[in-house]
């Protein structure tokens, strides 16, 4: 799960008195407080900050396991999709789903990737 807000960054780049291209990305509230992390870090002056920009999160994935099907699949709702459920023998009382479309009609996106949940937390139709 996610929790709070996606964190904020700024680009700031100069160059150098060697005329070396120095660039840091820097997580920071401002791009005045961008300008002065950089500062420090560089001991040079930004001549441009770029942003804000939304850093995007990276999803932590599972260790890669292997999938053992069973012949059975059911149709369910899981977080507001209808989804086709197929239950696996491995990892046990799992499902892995094939999401279909939004129950609610919303236009939003498949979620992608592979995902496996528990039972319980599905609703069988």
């Amino acid at each position: 799960m996610r929790s709070g807000p996606r964190p904020v960054v700024f680009v700031c780049a100069a160059i150098s008195e060697q005329g070396n291209l120095l660039t840091k990305v820097i997580a920071a509230s401002s791009q005045d407080e961008a300008g002065k992390i950089f500062s420090e870090h560089y001991g040079v002056s930004a001549q441009e900050v770029l942003g804000p920009f939304f850093k995007k999160r990276h999803q932590v994935l599972e260790v890669t396991r292997e999938l053992k099907f069973t012949n059975q699949s059911k149709k369910a709702v899981y977080n507001g999709w209808l989804v086709n459920a197929f239950l696996l023998k491995e990892p046990e009382n799992q499902a892995y789903l094939v999401f279909i479309k939004r129950e609610d009609g919303k236009p939003l996106p498949i979620p992608k990737g592979n995902i496996t949940v528990p039972l319980s937390d599905l609703r069988f139709i």
